[in-house]
This record gives structure tokens, C-alpha cells and sequence, in this order.
């Protein structure tokens, strides 16, 4: 093996040790690796001429290292001349005992020759020109090879760093904040370093040659990379303005439901000013007749149009409203929103405040307006009666107006069209922050894509209720990173804060670097905490612990039981005696007033009818829920799903007859017979308010509620097959998840550290069309053969986390879905 330079001599033989001489480490790349400091360098020279250090495999604690001779007590190493090749020589006195002996080796020669006392190169500048020359020339000299042609230097003196580079780094490493300084002066190339552990600033004093560090400092260096409002040129195709609504919302839409409303307003007022002035409307001619249709079951049926549209606005509403706030300039915190805005209404009985609570009162005002009007179905219902009169010595029957009724209605259809005004309003003037609808999964994981609020959200998959910062500001608007960046992206960030890219980057390698290693794997133990997190990731009663109140196993079975209970009473009355063929005593008077009001006719009729509303009703949350976990059940497959069947899934925002349709076109038959049910049902309040009416029976001089058969008949059948529907609701084990997913907050808590935000197909979609085009694979090649899945992934800080990614991914295998049963 070729020394090179070096020469040996001898030490203390009572104590061997390994004795080195300071750093002599340059920042150069060149082929001048090792050059010798100068001492008369200033301190700024040598605190920039740092370079990237490994460090220690084994810290020797200080006890145990010796401290280095002094160099007055040391004989010199002198240089070979290049030009001879001379074996290395040990002084007269040197005793080569192999006990005693050790290697001092250089690691660089100082110069060819002697060099004199005044140009020595200690005394030089080393990033002077000259002494750069001399370094560079000193290392093109050839070192007496052993071998022609071959070099063994580097590796000898790689060897030699690898050896002693425990003491040089050991006091210049700090265990928790690591700084880095580069003079850009001394080298004109930045490097690129790894922004790990090692990120130090150092610093020489004068008269001491080893490297200590100064007071760490943090430095903001990639967090630095800051979310920064931006203002790009608008209405373009790149950067559209943030105002988009659904097309419910619209103002075309809108304004024609404002017109039905109108209509109504106008043919209610028409209908009690010409019965009052005309006794009657319309001469009664008999039961099941056309007459009979148009005023005993057209008026609901119109009603109940009017209410699906209106559930349609809702779930628009919902939709929107959470990204609406936190555009809002207005707002001070928006973080609460995210763990308690709906993204649909989960019922349409219950008044919402939600909406009061988060300062919206506009929009709280026009949803509770929404959800009284849907007693307008029940009203209508009994707002046509059958009244006698006699004109000009004749009596007869004749259709007539119920006056109260009449106008009752038409306040509830003002203050639903002054609702529906001010909602207009509300629109026009606050804009939504969207540049597209959010109706699936792979909508809302676009905007986050890029989101500095993800660490918020750690652990959270696990957890049944959010317990966000109530003290941020997120906003969804347009960004670029930093402010020199020219890059402007859409999503919902925290401002002045680091982007995602960059501070969880920095944030996680922290965290891996201060946590004991498994020497394996080379990954962070579990801490007590990572632990419990780990194992609540696999446990089954944590995965399949949630469920809607309504569709847990006890509440399925007493809804079951009471709708069978309820079918079989309503069939055994109906039928026994025929007491609906040939009538019943009203128990209360039949009389009209002047008005045209009867007390026995309102009763049965509006009754039965607020009674079929409320089974229409209670059936809508049983719907709305199953849309929104049919795509978590198709992720929940042990062969996970595609795009189309699970990330774009967009039942919550269809029609229940669209919905229908596509569930049983895409095998989701269970779901599209629920949607069926939850349009049929709506025919219950429809036939029930119109199907009783007191009638005059000839023969026995009496009057007497009876029924319209045909129409009764349709109603036992709709009633069986409601009741009957209850037994397919029981939810299987795949639509089960850890909590809620109503709001924004519990859906990003499955993907918060998912690589799925880190693929391509969610990089800055510019439309909804680019983003479906994406996921379906017919831009990147993959045509549609990715598959996606709900379980235990690997996350980007390494660890393991419940949710939604990729079911195969290259770095990490494939994922864990867990198909056991609970216990």
C-alpha cells in the first residue's frame, strides 16, 4: 500500500494512542480536498470554510479520550520529494516495538519542498490565488504508486477520515438544532445538503484548532417557504374567479323557483277570493274522478315538488357554506369550521343553528325557513273541501276554498320567497372561494392538496370527536409560495405559515432524527404515544366502531319492529268491516263555516298527511347517509376500488331518482333501492291528505268519512313497502368507520398523512374535467388501473396510519385492510 508522504514515529509506548492534527477541510469540490489553514486567516474565513460532515458512529465520552501532545513536543512530519520515491524513515531514538508503535500519517503533503519560514503554509491565506495554485499544483504531483498508474491516496486517506472522524465531529454536533453556513465567497457553487440533522454553524478562535460550535440558532431556511395571499390576473382560464355555485344556486335556477313560488302565492289568494265570492270553485261530481284528482292530490303533488327543490338547495348550501366562511375576509377564526360544518344535512326536521353559531345568520335564517316549509305538503292537503249550498231553490255540492288555510299558506310561501330573495342576495354578494363543485372525495382532496393544516389533524383517524385549534385562520383562496415565487396555486392554507412540502419535511426528519432507531429497519421506536396510536390503527372496535345513531344494530331493530307493528295495525283496521268502503263517524262536527272550514275534514286529512311526512322525512338521513359511506364501502374491499367507484362517487349531490338510476347502473344495489324508497315514499303524504273526505250518505241520512279506494289501495301498498324496506337498511361491517364524516375536518383525518395528496393527479388540477381525467388515467397511461383503498397505510412520516391511499404502492407494498369482525 502507497504511504505517500507520511512517515512514522514513535510515542509514549506505555499509552498508544491515536494522535491527529486539526481539520484541514476545505468547502472546494476540486481535487484540493485537504488544504492547511492559515493562522493568520480572519475568523470569518474559517467559519465558512465548512463541508458536509457524517456523524459519529460511536461518541467517545470525554473521560476516556486523550488530549493530543503538544506540537513543540512532536517531531515534524516532513514531505518526500515527488520526484524520488523514499521509503519513510524513523528517527535514531525511535524504538519500532510493535507494542509502541503508531502511524502518524499526514493527509495531505504541505508543499514538494521545504518551504520557507516567511511563505509557510500555515502563515498563508488559503483562499489567496497563490496558495490556491500551490495546492492545486502539489496535488497534480504524482505519490509513488506501488502499483503503475493507480493511485491508492484517496482510499487511504478516505480509510483515515473514516477512522478519525468520531473526535473531529463529536464536538460539533448539537443534539437537537443544527445550523449551516456556506460562504458563497469562498465557494461560488451552492451545494446542495441535506437539510437532516446535520445543520450547524461553527466557529474557530484563535490559538485553538478544533472546531466548537456557537450558540445554535434556529433559522427559518425551508420553513421560510410561507403561504402568501395572491392576487392573479382573474377571469382567465388558469386562475378563474373564486365565485362558483352550483347550478341550483344559480341565478337562472333560482329565480325560477322564485316564480313557483309566485305561481302559488298568486293561485292560493285566487282560489279563496273567487270561493268566497262565487260559492265555490267547482261542482262536485263524485269520488275518484278527475275533479276529485286535481283538488285532493294535485296541490300536494305541486307541494311536494316544491320541497325536493328545496332539498336540493340545501345540500347545495351545505356543500359550499364551510368554503364560503373561510374565504371570508371577515371572519377572525375559521379553524372551528372545518369540526363543525356539515358538508350535507344529515335531516330535515330538526331546525339547524349551526349556522347562528358560526356568525351566519343570512344563511341560518333561509335553511330553518326551508325546513318549516315542509308542513306547506300537509296545508295543501286540506285546503279544498266539499261544501253544500243552495242557489235559486237548487242544492247541491260544490268544490270550495278553506279560507284560513288558504291564507296561512300564503304567509308560509311569502316568507319562503323573501327567504329565497335574501339567499339570492347573500350570493351574489359574498363570493364561494371554489372554482368547482366539491361533490366527492377527490374535489375536497384537491384543495388540501398543498394545505399547511394537515398537522393539526395528527391522530385524529383514531379519535371519534375533533378537537381543532379554535384560534387559526384558514382560508381558501388563491397562494404562492413565499414571496419571491412566481408559483400561485388554489387550496386552503394558514397564512405566514410554512407549506406543506416544506415545514412537514423539516418537522418529520426532527422527529425521526431525536427517536431511538430500530436498527433494521432503520425507523423511529414507537414512543408510549406512537404506540397507542399504532395499535388503535389495528384495532377492529376502533375501525368499525361508528355508525349514525339511527342505524346502529338496536335502533335498526325497534325501527323494524314498529314499521312492521304500524303496517299490520294500519292493514287490520283498514279492512275490518270495510270500514273504509263504507265509512266511519267523524267523532267531530262535519259543519262548514262561512269560510268553508270543517273540523272533522281537517282532521283527517291534514292528520294522516303530517303523519306520511313524517315517515317521508324520517326516511331522507337513512338516504343521505348511505350515499356518503357508499364510497368509504367500496374502499373498504379487500382489492380496494377504482377512481370512478370511489374517490368521484357523488351521490350526495344527486337527485334521489339520479341517484337511483347510477347506484344500480354501477351495482350499488342496495343503495339504489334506498333512493327508491326515499322518492316513493313522498307518494305517503300525497295519498294520505287527500284520500279520507266527509261524505253524505243517502240512505242512512248521515254523514260519514269515507275513503277513495283506488287512492286507498296505492296507500297500503306504498305503506308495505316502506315498512318492508326497513329490513335491508341493517349496514354490513364495510360501512362502518372510526367516526363521523359529516365535516371536513373527520374526512381529512383519514388522509392527513396519506401519499395519495403527493400524487400527480392532484397537482393543481385547473378544472373539474382535468381532475376526473387524471384519476381515470387517460393523461398519465394508467387507464384507470389504479386501485384505492380505506385501511392502515404507510404514511410520509413513516409510520402507520388508518385511512385512505393508493392499495399498492412501490415504496411502502400494499396496504392493510382488515376484514376481521369486531369483538
Amino acid at each position: 500500500m502507497n504511504l505517500g508522504d507520511a512517515n512514522l514515529r514513535t510515542v509514549n509506548a506505555s499509552r498508544p494512542a491515536l494522535v491527529h492534527s486539526a481539520s484541514k477541510q476545505s468547502v472546494t469540490a476540486s481535487d484540493d480536498f485537504y488544504s492547511v489553514p492559515s493562522a493568520n486567516s480572519s475568523q470569518d474565513e474559517k467559519t465558512a470554510m465548512l463541508r458536509y460532515q457524517t456523524p459519529p458512529l460511536h461518541i467517545i465520552p470525554e473521560p476516556y479520550r486523550k488530549t493530543p501532545e503538544p506540537d513543540s513536543t512532536r517531531p515534524t512530519v516532513r514531505a518526500v520529494t515527488p520526484t524520488h520515491v523514499k521509503l519513510p524513515t524513523a528517527t535514531p531514538t525511535a524504538n519500532l516495538g510493535a507494542s509502541s508503535l503508531i502511524h502518524t500519517i499526514k493527509r495531505k503533503p504541505l508543499s514538494t519542498g521545504s518551504t520557507p519560514p516567511s511563505e509557510s503554509p500555515s502563515t498563508k491565506d488559503p483562499t489567496s490565488p497563490s496558495t490556491k495554485e500551490t495546492i492545486s499544483a502539489s496535488t497534480r504531483e504524482p505519490i509513488s504508486p506501488t502499483t503503475p498508474d493507480v493511485d491508492d491516496t484517496p482510499y487511504i486517506q478516505f480509510a483515515i477520515d473514516q477512522l478519525t472522524r468520531d473526535e473531529e465531529v463529536n464536538h460539533a454536533i448539537d443534539s437537537r438544532t443544527l445550523q449551516r453556513t456556506v460562504s458563497r465567497e469562498s465557494y461560488s457553487v451552492e451545494r446542495v445538503v441535506p437539510d437532516e440533522r446535520l445543520r450547524l454553524q461553527q466557529g474557530f478562535q484563535s490559538g485553538d484548532r478544533r472546531q466548537r460550535p456557537l450558540q445554535p440558532t434556529r433559522q427559518p431556511s425551508n420553513s421560510s417557504v410561507v403561504a402568501v395571499p395572491a392576487t392573479p390576473i382573474q377571469d382567465s382560464f388558469r386562475f378563474p374567479t373564486l365565485n362558483y355555485l352550483p347550478k341550483v344556486l344559480r341565478l337562472p335556477s333560482m329565480l325560477a323557483l322564485l316564480i313557483c313560488c309566485l305561481l302559488m302565492i298568486i293561485a292560493i289568494v285566487f282560489s279563496n277570493v273567487w270561493s268566497s265570492q262565487h260559492q265555490g270553485l267547482w261542482q262536485y261530481d263524485n269520488v275518484g274522478t278527475i275533479r276529485y284528482f286535481i283538488f285532493q292530490y294535485l296541490p300536494q303533488l305541486l307541494a311536494i315538488g316544491i320541497i325536493f327543490w328545496l332539498f336540493i338547495v340545501q345540500s347545495a348550501l351545505y356543500r359550499i357554506l364551510p368554503f364560503l366562511m373561510m374565504h371570508s375576509e371577515e371572519r377572525t377564526f375559521t379553524s372551528h369550521i372545518l369540526q363543525s360544518a356539515a358538508l350535507f344535512p344529515s335531516d330535515y326536521m330538526i331546525p339547524d343553528l349551526w349556522c347562528f353559531r358560526h356568525g351566519e345568520v343570512t344563511f341560518g335564517l333561509c335553511l330553518n325557513v326551508f325546513r318549516l316549509c315542509t308542513f306547506i305538503v300537509p296545508l295543501h292537503s286540506c285546503l279544498y273541501q266539499t261544501q253544500y249550498f243552495t242557489m235559486d231553490g237548487e242544492s247541491f255540492w260544490r268544490w270550495t276554498a278553506v279560507e284560513p288555510i288558504g291564507w296561512t299558506l300564503v304567509a308560509l310561501y311569502i316568507l319562503l320567497f323573501l327567504a329565497l330573495v335574501l339567499l339570492v342576495l347573500k350570493l351574489r354578494r359574498e363570493a364561494s372561494g371554489l372554482r368547482w363543485d366539491p361533490r366527492s372525495l377527490a374535489d375536497i382532496l384537491s384543495l388540501f392538496q398543498r394545505s399547511n393544516i394537515l398537522s393539526d389533524f395528527y391522530g385524529s383517524e383514531a379519535r371519534e370527536t375533533m378537537d381543532l385549534a379554535s384560534s387559526k385562520k384558514y382560508r381558501l383562496r388563491y397562494w404562492i409560495a413565499g414571496k419571491r415565487s412566481s408559483e400561485i396555486f388554489h387550496g386552503v392554507e394558514e397564512s405566514q405559515t410554512a407549506l406543506r412540502g416544506f415545514r412537514h419535511n423539516r418537522e418529520s426528519k426532527e422527529k425521526s432524527a431525536h427517536s431511538p432507531l430500530d436498527l433494521e429497519s432503520q425507523r423511529p421506536l414507537k414512543t408510549s404515544t406512537l404506540d397507542s396510536l399504532q395499535k388503535d390503527v389495528h384495532n377492529p372496535r376502533i375501525r368499525y366502531r361508528w355508525l349514525p345513531w339511527f342505524l346502529r344494530d338496536t335502533f335498526v331493530v325497534a325501527w323494524i319492529v314498529i314499521a312492521i307493528v304500524l303496517m299490520l295495525a294500519f292493514v287490520i283496521v283498514s279492512f275490518v268491516n270495510n270500514a273504509t268502503r263504507r265509512g266511519f263517524e267523524p267523532k267531530l262536527t262535519s259543519m262548514k263555516t262561512s269560510q268553508g272550514f270543517s273540523p272533522a275534514d281537517f282532521l283527517y286529512s291534514f292528520v294522516p298527511s303530517v303523519v306520511g311526512m313524517i315517515l317521508f322525512l324520517v326516511w331522507q338521513p337513512i338516504d343521505m347517509y348511505f350515499r356518503a359511506l357508499q364510497p368509504f364501502a367500496n374502499l373498504g374491499h379487500t382489492r380496494g376500488s377504482a377512481a370512478d367507484d370511489s374517490l368521484l362517487l357523488d351521490y350526495t349531490a344527486c337527485l334521489a331518482l339520479e341517484v337511483t338510476i347510477k347506484a344500480a347502473l354501477a351495482g350499488h344495489y342496495k343503495l339504489a333501492w334506498i333512493s327508491f324508497i326515499s322518492l316513493l315514499s313522498a307518494a305517503i303524504p300525497i295519498l294520505s291528505g287527500g284520500v279520507f273526505t266527509a261524505q253524505y250518505f243517502i240512505p242512512t241520512q248521515e254523514v260519514r268519512v269515507a275513503a277513495d279506494m283506488s287512492g286507498y289501495y296505492a296507500l297500503v301498498v306504498f305503506v308495505c313497502i316502506y315498512s318492508l324496506s326497513f329490513l335491508i337498511i341493517w349496514p354490513r361491517q364495510k360501512r362502518r368507520l372510526p367516526h363521523d364524516i359529516r365535516t371536513l375536518g373527520q374526512i381529512l383525518s383519514f388522509v392527513y398523512e396519506s401519499r395519495l395528496l403527493n400524487d400527480a393527479v392532484f397537482w393543481q388540477p385547473r378544472s373539474r374535467i382535468d381532475l376526473v381525467t387524471r384519476l381515470l388515467g387517460t393523461l398519465t397511461g394508467d387507464r384507470g388501473n389504479s386501485r384505492y383503498a380505506f385501511g392502515v397505510y404507510m404514511g410520509r412520516d413513516g409510520r402507520e396510519h388508518l385511512g385512505i391511499d393508493r392499495l399498492h404502492r412501490p415504496e411502502s407494498g400494499e396496504m392493510f385492510i382488515a376484514t376481521g369482525t369486531m369483538k
